[in-house]
């Protein structure tokens, strides 16, 4: 998955060990997502992946330095999911590298697998993140009063949701925004309708075998087989 500034990659053993750092109890990246409060390792996020728990992303520039993480674990019944990710270096917050990213896993899930729910959960005092999601057309759903503590007192959380329709919706606003803009298809619409010709040429051809003809030549055969007469 590419964008203009980011991309979305498998993480290797080296992303895995940053990814741990990231999201450790002494990184400032794991307080703003508020996800610091104990030690996990490299091996726990490789485990989580491989099992399909948690599934994460390497966030790449595009010269391959990885600088960030968005994952995503099924939450609820099927096509129900949560998010979640950070930019690791505080140096590179507020460059749009981590909505890109979002973004990509967004456009991955709705548009590549039928996804229906989006949920994301944010602290209270994270203000980048805030700015993000309320422009990126999440609905807010609810406060959780007193989810974390930090700073010698408690916050609060906000969850936050965006169904298919709405996605799909915003995807066609852009598409009126911007005369030049392009869906995330994996498969331009141009190739699909080509590989369809393909297949109606298949089927219109006079020697084709497809499992409905083999069917009907089969029935012929044993038809002719068994008429009074027949040897």
């Amino acid at each position: 998955m590419k964008g203009r500034r980011v991309s979305l990659d498998r993480p290797t053993d080296t992303d895995y060990e940053l990814i741990a750092d990231w999201l450790g109890p002494a990184s400032q990246a794991a307080v703003l997502t508020a996800d610091a409060g104990e030690y996990v390792t490299p091996e726990d996020l490789k485990r989580l992946n491989s099992t399909g728990q948690i599934r994460q992303f390497a966030v790449r520039t595009h010269d391959g330095t990885t600088v960030g993480t968005v994952n995503y674990r099924q939450q609820g019944p099927v096509g129900n999911y949560a998010i979640g990710g950070a930019i690791g270096d505080p140096e590179l917050w507020q460059r749009g590298l981590g909505a890109e990213a979002f973004d990509l896993l967004i456009d991955h899930l709705f548009h590549a697998r039928n996804a229906h729910r989006m949920q994301f959960t944010t602290a209270l005092y994270n203000k980048g993140v805030l700015r993000m999601v309320t422009r990126a057309g999440f609905v807010l759903e609810g406060i959780l009063r007193d989810h974390h503590y930090l700073d010698g007192t408690y916050h609060h959380a906000a969850i936050w949701s965006l169904l298919r329709y709405e996605y799909y919706d915003s995807l066609a606003r852009q598409e009126l925004r911007d005369p030049n803009y392009v869906r995330p298809d994996v498969i331009p619409e141009s190739a699909k309708a080509q590989a369809l010709d393909i297949m109606l040429g298949h089927l219109k051809h006079p020697r084709s075998e497809t499992s409905i003809q083999l069917l009907l030549s089969d029935a012929e055969a044993e038809a002719l087989t068994t008429m009074p007469g027949a040897r």
